[in-house]
């Protein structure tokens, strides 16, 4: 691949895997539509009760880190927006904000295949919560780290894995898969390019898919230490037009509510994640024990910087407290290394056998 600028910091995986994820898993919604009325993608309904995956996570996180088993509301945990939005203003203000000037040719023409003819945008809920930067860079730079702690936790089963420097592929396990590729990242722009289909029983046909990821993100430094992190995500999807008719019963107003919710809840687990480093590196630990799919280096590097964020944490109570951090208790995962926690560290590691069938150059 071509030295381009997003070698440096390598984010946004994650983001794109629960867009990709939300979208082209949500063909379960077919059975009650294959007859019904086609619904306009942009339309908005009522927030869905029922308890999606990854707000499990929350209920999790909240017995993890001393609440017993009171359920946590999402503004104990981050600010988040209502709803997202798919107006025409947003998608053309997300169309300028593409980092196109960064691209390579083919890049280029990969994007404009799916800005072209987008069959759905949506801007996402912008979100913002406290958060240790190592952790939100780590998680982005590395998303089947997250992806394994899920499985560990058990409150999903989708597999990923890293199949090149700056390629995942992702199994849903119910029929949808899906390859992603990091094109740019930089400063507060990161774009992430996602190929996906959707298997169904209910369908003649797989819905296939491409999906363009925008994530813009910024730090702000509170006057005790702390920091917090603001972001936001474009999606443009596009289908091929033979599959347009069964994509739009797919997009229920429903799915348009799950997909802002899924981005709001990923970022909820990134939260969860970056308060049990600093409070209990032993559940971490735990965790990282039961995790696979992923290298043991990426294990290792998760509890040094579980064990990094826990000493900052009392280092910080210390300073507040004004006193010295050796009169605070400090928690050292047993299993921590010597390696060092890293934002990047793609080529550290051989990619695994490709496990999904090899797709060919994407054309307009």
């Amino acid at each position: 691949m071509p030295s381009i600028s997003c070698r440096r910091t390598h984010k946004l995986l994650l983001w794109g895997v629960a867009a990709a994820g939300s979208l082209l898993g949500s063909g379960a919604n077919l059975s009650a539509q294959t007859g019904g009325e086609v619904v306009r993608a942009h339309e908005e309904s009522p927030q869905a009760d029922e308890l999606t995956v990854f707000g499990r996570v929350v209920q999790a996180g909240a017995k993890v880190l001393g609440k017993g088993t009171k359920a946590v509301s999402e503004k104990e945990i981050l600010d988040a927006e209502p709803k997202g939005s798919s107006s025409a203003a947003d998608r053309k203000k997300a169309l300028a904000l593409l980092p196109l000037e960064h691209l390579t040719p083919q890049q280029r023409d990969r994007v404009a295949s799916i800005t072209k003819n987008v069959s759905y945008y949506r801007r996402l809920p912008k979100v913002s919560f406290p958060v240790e930067p190592e952790v939100y860079s780590y998680f982005l730079a590395h998303p089947d780290v997250a992806v394994s702690v899920w499985r560990a936790m058990e409150i999903s089963k989708v597999e990923m894995y890293q199949t090149g420097r700056f390629e995942y592929e992702a199994d849903a396990g119910d029929g949808s898969v899906g390859a992603i590729e990091i094109l740019y990242s930089q400063g507060d722009r990161h774009l992430a390019i996602c190929e996906g289909s959707f298997t169904s029983p209910l369908l003649k046909q797989p819905i296939e898919a491409r999906s363009l990821l925008l994530l813009q993100s910024s730090f702000i430094t509170e006057p005790d230490g702390t920091v917090s992190v603001s972001h936001r995500g474009d999606l443009f999807i596009s289908f091929p037009a033979q599959t347009l008719d069964v994509a739009a019963k797919v997009f229920s107003p429903l799915t348009v509510t799950l997909t802002d919710r899924t981005f709001t809840e990923v970022s909820m687990f990134v939260r969860m994640m970056s308060l049990a480093m600093s409070r209990r590196p032993d559940w971490v630990e735990q965790m990282a024990e039961k995790m696979n799919g992923v290298p043991e280096l990426r294990k290792k590097q998760m509890l040094d910087l579980s064990s990094a964020m826990h000493v900052r944490a009392v280092q910080r109570a210390a300073d507040q407290a004004g006193l010295e951090l050796g009169e605070f208790p400090v928690a050292q995962p047993a299993a921590a290394s010597s390696a060092q926690p890293a934002g990047g560290g793609r080529a550290e590691i051989s990619p695994p056998p490709r496990r999904l069938p090899t797709r060919g150059p994407v054309t307009p």
